[in-house]
């Protein structure tokens, strides 16, 4: 299964690029592509907004880089860039979401093996990974459908998922809340 890391985004809720903010000995986007490589077979990291920041801290990791020129256009922009970049199942993950658990990705694909897609939920609110069967890859990027709405259509597999499942980094006490659990695994239930 390939990981694919969203990367491309603006971050207008921050006010700067929340990927680029240091988390433990690295940033954000470190975390997150070191979380996706430790429960995924391969990482695919979809850059577009400071592309070069981005692309110098992917560089330090065995990862593909796929840059987005309609990052602009928003996030279904950037993951149907990604999917075209696949051939196997695959997991969409943003780039702020670095305390996924191991068990959040071993129950999705589990789910694979008797739906066509998987999603983590946290206390009633969708989360990440996305898992996919390679089989909704053409589906996809020929749709015209939303990702949420395309999700409506298929075979989709629900588990609760931890906190790391929906603690993104969106505005600075997001940002506070995510750094002072990262590198407390109990705490991510």
């Amino acid at each position: 299964m390939t990981g694919i890391i969203l990367a491309a985004g603006l971050s207008s809720r921050m006010g700067s690029n929340k990927l680029l903010l240091p988390l433990g000995n690295g940033t954000i986007l470190s975390a997150s592509i070191a979380n996706a490589l430790d429960n995924l077979d391969s990482v695919i990291i979809v850059t577009g907004h400071e592309r070069a920041r981005a692309e110098e801290i992917a560089a330090g990791f065995p990862v593909r880089t796929i840059y987005c020129p309609a990052y602009m256009e928003g996030q279904r922009a950037s993951t149907l860039a990604g999917i075209e970049a696949v051939d196997d199942d695959f997991a969409i993950i943003p780039g702020d979401l670095p305390l996924i658990s191991a068990d959040d990705f071993r129950t999705g694909r589990e789910l694979l093996r008797s739906h066509d897609a998987s999603r983590p939920m946290h206390g009633g609110i969708p989360g990440h990974p996305v898992m996919y069967r390679k089989e909704n890859r053409e589906r996809l990027l020929s749709s015209p459908l939303t990702m949420k709405e395309y999700l409506r259509t298929i075979s989709l597999g629900s588990f609760e998922g931890s906190i790391g499942t929906i603690l993104d980094a969106d505005t600075p006490d997001d940002y506070a809340r995510l750094s002072a659990l990262y590198g407390d695994p109990a705490a991510i239930r």
